[in-house]
C-alpha cells in the first residue's frame, strides 16, 4: 500500500514546475497597426462586427505579455480585462463593427 502512495506521490510531482511561460495571444504590437488599438474591419476581418469577442478570445489568455516597447501596466491591463469581461473590451480597442 505504502508503494502505491509512493508511486502516486512521485507522478504528481513530477508533472510541478515543466510548464512554460504563457505567453498569450500574440498579435504582436498593436500601436504600430494603422488602427493602433482600435480594430478595424481590414486588420480583424474574421471577428470583425462580433460583440463576443470570447468567441475567439480566452479571457484568461489575453495581455499577458507587454508588446508595445511602452512602459505600461501589463498586469493591471489584464486584470482589468478579466473583470471587466467582454464589456471592457470596447474601451481600449473600439467597438469592434457593432452598432
Amino acid at each position: 500500500m505504502k508503494k502505491i502512495f509512493f508511486l502516486f506521490g512521485f507522478l504528481v510531482l513530477s508533472g510541478c514546475g515543466g510548464d512554460a511561460f504563457n505567453e498569450g495571444e500574440d498579435y504582436g504590437n498593436l500601436l504600430d497597426t494603422p488602427g493602433g488599438l482600435t480594430l478595424n474591419q481590414s486588420e480583424h476581418p474574421l471577428g470583425w462586427g462580433d460583440a463576443n469577442c470570447t468567441i475567439c478570445h480566452n479571457l484568461e489568455n489575453i495581455h499577458l505579455v507587454n508588446r508595445t516597447g511602452t512602459s505600461i501596466d501589463i498586469v493591471a491591463i489584464h486584470d482589468r480585462a478579466i473583470s471587466e469581461g467582454i464589456s471592457g473590451c470596447a474601451a481600449c480597442h473600439g467597438n469592434n463593427g457593432v452598432p
